[in-house]
C-alpha cells in the first residue's frame, strides 16, 4: 500500500504562536515542542514530524 500523505493542519491567526509537539500532541509519543515561523496565508512544515500548517489570513505583526 503506497504512503498517503496526511493533509495540511489548518489554522489561523487567532492560533499564533504557532507550535508542533507531535502528529498526536501527546506528551508520550511527541518531539520536543518547536514554534513555527509561519507568514501570512503560507505554509510550513515541522522539522521533527513532517506535519504541515498551512495558515489561512493575515500574521499580526506583533507574533
Amino acid at each position: 500500500m503506497p504512503y498517503q500523505a496526511q493533509p495540511p493542519i489548518v489554522i489561523t491567526p487567532a492560533d499564533l504562536p504557532l507550535h508542533c509537539s507531535g502528529p498526536t500532541h501527546e506528551a508520550w509519543n511527541g518531539h520536543p515542542r518547536v514554534f513555527l515561523p509561519i507568514t501570512s496565508n503560507g505554509s510550513i512544515e515541522c522539522p521533527y514530524c513532517g506535519s504541515i500548517y498551512q495558515l489561512n489570513g493575515e500574521v499580526d505583526r506583533h507574533h
